[in-house]
């Protein structure tokens, strides 16, 4: 991918929806797409047994590890919102739970 590199769509997220949406505009050769993850291939073991979610939860090779504003509900605190930074986006993470 040269840095004059032209293309008809670009997906940005390769998550299940941005995985299949490149998938299917790609069926078609006459369509130039690109699909972007900023996280690595999802190679890890951990994706693949349902407890590495407690591990996942907190690695931030796989996860951005976003938290939530303050909430009052709460007293304040703040909650952790785990969303996948992988190959297969926040699906990948999840503890294997559809």
């Amino acid at each position: 991918m040269g840095a004059t590199a032209e293309y008809d769509y670009v997906i940005v997220g390769a998550g299940s929806a941005g995985a299949v949406l490149a998938h299917r505009l790609s069926a078609d050769a006459d369509r130039r797409v690109c699909l972007i993850e900023a996280g690595p291939a999802d190679r890890s073991p951990l994706i693949r047994v349902p407890l590495g979610v407690m591990i996942l939860a907190k690695d931030k090779r796989h996860n951005w590890l976003f938290t939530s504003a303050p909430q009052s509900g709460l007293n304040g605190r703040q909650v952790s919102i785990p969303r996948g930074k992988v190959l297969g986006g926040s699906s990948a993470i999840n503890g294997m739970i559809y």
